[in-house]
């Protein structure tokens, strides 16, 4: 076992820790540097004309001016001789109604002649009343975050070298260690450049993590509604979509990363996240590392991923994904284990976690799999009904719903309060947008630019399938399954070849859902529940990643048997490795199309240039709203209400009202059920109402004079569903963190019961 002293003595590594520390108190002293306007005020009109001189770092510009006319013109920095990537900085446009605009950017080298730019591109209504540059820590921050992000590994790797000249670590836990590692590097590759490739729902997602980051900056962290859409007016999407894992890019933008990088951060700790837990799933269920490695090659680099993250940017779809295996790998024990065990009656605990992280990723993902696996329990409907292992699977769905209670209590309680746009999707027919038959063996995993099969058949295809590799061992698997299909078998190997056959049937069975020839059509015709869920699905192809996991745990079987077959001079070993460097390869060739063709990519610096509107199909927008009447504007009061003072921070308002007669006033916030308004100084309610293109509307009566707060509470069931979870998920950990404890006690009285009897 490796101790201090052994680190201690070790002058290498003892150069790197002094190294490391010396960069950290470095970036902990640029913590204390100059912070606040570095430039404005008096000399605002230098920053328009003349310009300054900075060093490198984070800074933020600011604009103060009016228009009339929205979005015609904008603004950024500029510098008099821009070098390469010295100056990064995006133009952001300027709203019609807020009379302050700002505008990140990053210096990476000292400046000179460093000026605000304001492009009025026509607008004639245009008046700059000031301008200002803010300087921050974060440029400091960003330089620790990378000293540790490097020395955290590079330390670790240092240790396992001294751990391994001890002790030689195993071949296997080798293997694995940097087959992980190696695989989490290789799917991530696309993300290992200065810009972000542009996918369908890219731009919505960046804007999912800014409004986060706004709402944990401002210290509202538990916000439903976020007030940065849709010109402040606030949007439902955190009550609908879960955004819990969007919480990583949200602190890294905090910290000063640009949203660009934040992202590409993000889809590397994905990419990690995945290879890691997989292998782990996979390694428990078929006790064996390299089995564990094979499975998290195939799976980690399945076709279908990659297309989810480089194509489409679906960031819940491939969030969840990572946490399908899980959900293999409890199945597996619930079905496989011996239910009279002691013990058996936790084996809810694995699919609770995985559904619990595909819930709060993308809800759609977990209907999927819940299909699925209703589909499962009703094929192996003998052990289903059998009193321990039901009881299993109604603890897993009972224990799923209070540790979720938090985010499904609003979101069932908003989804029946009113009508929005997704209802529409009932009425949308799905069929044409399945995958052709050629799509399920379709071997070349080629970046692809079309998706509009019923139009482009297969003509530059996008890559949605379960690619060569596990193509390769489902075939190594009927071969395996036939030659061996005559022997006597052990339990244990009776016991896989069932899996493995179940795995194989439901993943055919979902691939065939997945294409063209499923007739979703005709369900959506015969009931309107089928219509309604088969529009909520919107693209049947979704279905390949559920298939894809099942596939990889047959292959998983596959390679289990592999290790019993003569191969000749070659061990079965050395069969999984070169199917893990299929899988590679396939995977390589994929990425690196990706990056080659993909020709739309964007370099994102200023979170303002997204704008606010991006909502994609506005799923989540009330029924009557138009989005395009969404802008900056003032409240609008009616005839005899006077709004005498208005303050508005996020959705939070203060207004001082008087009302000569009985009228009302709008709001410029998007009216959902949980809004409240009170009267200052004696906590009385007023009614509200939808106003003007749903805008809130308080109502106020005859003769009322006072001030008024308008924000939105929710319900105070939310809040107890939110006590229900966390006491919930405080007592799942506290007991595992006993169980760790209890289990690491009992095995050491046991080592020392042992070595005192060798002694006696």
């Amino acid at each position: 076992m490796l101790k201090m002293a052994d680190i201690l003595k070790n002058r290498k590594i003892m150069i790197l820790l002094c190294v490391e520390l010396l960069l950290v108190l470095l970036g902990a002293a640029g913590l204390f540097g100059k912070r606040g306007v570095v430039a404005g005020a008096e000399d605002a009109r230098g920053l328009l004309t003349e310009g300054i001189s900075l060093p490198p770092g984070v800074y933020t510009a600011r604009l103060y001016y009016e228009t009339q006319e929205d979005k015609v013109s904008d603004f950024g920095v500029t510098v008099e001789e821009q070098f390469h990537h010295t100056l990064l900085c995006n133009y952001s446009p300027l709203y019609m109604g807020i009379n302050m605009r700002e505008c990140q950017f990053y210096l990476l080298d000292s400046v000179e002649g460093l000026r605000v730019e304001v492009e009025a591109n026509g607008a004639s209504t245009l008046e700059v009343k000031g301008a200002e540059i803010v300087a921050g820590t974060q440029g400091s921050l960003i330089f620790l975050f990378w000293v540790l992000l490097i020395s955290i590994p590079l330390d670790g790797f240092c240790l396992l070298s001294l751990c391994h000249k001890k002790s030689p670590l195993p071949a296997a836990k080798q293997r694995a260690v940097f087959g992980v590692s190696a695989l989490a590097l290789l799917s991530s590759l696309p993300v290992m450049v200065d810009y972000s490739i542009i996918g369908a729902d890219l731009v919505f997602h960046l804007m999912r993590i800014e409004a986060l980051a706004e709402h944990i900056r401002r210290g509202e962290i538990f916000s439903r509604i976020e007030s940065v859409w849709l010109a402040g007016h606030g949007y439902a999407n955190s009550v609908f979509y879960g955004d819990t894992f969007l919480t990583v890019p949200a602190l890294l933008r905090l910290m000063g990363f640009s949203p660009d990088s934040a992202y590409r951060m993000f889809v590397a700790l994905v990419n990690l996240a995945t290879a890691w837990i997989s292998y782990v799933c996979f390694r428990k269920c078929f006790r064996s590392r390299d089995i564990g490695l094979l499975g998290s090659a195939l799976y980690t680099l399945s076709p279908y991923r990659i297309y989810n993250i480089y194509n489409r940017a679906a960031v819940g779809e491939y969030t969840a994904m990572i946490f399908f295996p899980l959900l293999a790998w409890g199945f597996y024990k619930i079905y496989t284990e011996d239910p009279d065990r002691k013990g058996y009656l936790w084996n809810w605990v694995i699919p609770t976690v995985g559904f619990s992280g595909i819930i709060q990723s993308h809800t759609l993902s977990c209907e999927m799999a819940g299909g699925v696996v209703l589909l499962l329990c009703l094929l192996l409907w003998r052990k289903t009904f059998r009193r321990r292992i039901f009881t299993v699977l109604s603890l897993t769905v009972v224990m799923t719903s209070v540790l979720n209670a938090w985010f499904l209590t609003p979101f069932l309680d908003l989804m029946a309060a009113d009508q929005y746009f997704f209802g529409h999707n009932a009425d949308v027919l799905v069929q044409d947008r399945g995958v052709l038959p050629a799509h399920l063996f379709y071997t070349l995993q080629a970046a692809g630019a079309s998706s509009r099969f019923a139009d482009t058949g297969m003509i530059e295809t996008e890559p949605i399938g379960i690619g060569a590799a596990l193509l390769l061992c489902m075939g190594l698997w009927l071969w395996l399954r036939a030659k061996h299909g005559r022997e006597t078998l052990t339990k244990e190997q009776r016991t896989e070849r069932r899996a493995a056959d179940v795995a194989l049937l439901l993943g055919w069975v979902v691939l065939f859902m997945s294409t063209n020839l499923f007739p979703w059509d005709f369900l959506s015709s015969c009931n309107r529940l089928f219509a309604t869920l088969n529009g909520s699905l919107q693209f049947p192809t979704r279905l390949t990643g559920v298939a894809t996991v099942c596939m990889v745990v047959t292959a998983c079987v596959m390679g289990k048997w592999v290790f019993r077959e003569s191969w000749g001079a070659v061990p079965g070993v050395g069969v999984l490795t070169g199917l893990s460097l299929v899988a590679a390869l396939f995977g390589t060739f994929q990425l690196n199309d990706t990056l080659l063709t993909r020709q739309e990519f964007i370099r994102l610096y200023s979170a303002q240039n997204i704008g606010h509107s991006a909502v994609l199909g506005a799923e989540y927008l009330p029924e009557g709203v138009d989005i395009n009447h969404m802008s900056y504007h003032a409240p609008v009061p009616s005839e005899g209400v006077e709004l005498v003072s208005y303050e508005k921070k996020g959705l939070s308002v203060r207004a001082y009202v008087e009302a000569s007669q009985r009228g009302s006033i709008d709001f410029p916030m998007l009216c959902y059920k949980g809004y409240e308004a009170r009267v200052q100084d004696t906590g009385e309610r007023l009614a509200v109402e939808k106003g003007e293109n749903s805008d809130v509307r308080v109502l106020f009566p005859k003769g009322f004079s006072g001030e008024i707060r308008v924000s939105f509470k929710g319900a105070w069931y939310w809040h107890l569903a939110e006590a229900v979870s966390a006491v919930s998920a405080a007592g799942l950990l506290g007991w595992y963190v006993w169980t760790r404890i209890a289990g690491r006690k009992n095995k050491n009285e046991k080592n020392s019961d042992y070595h005192s009897q060798r002694g006696k």
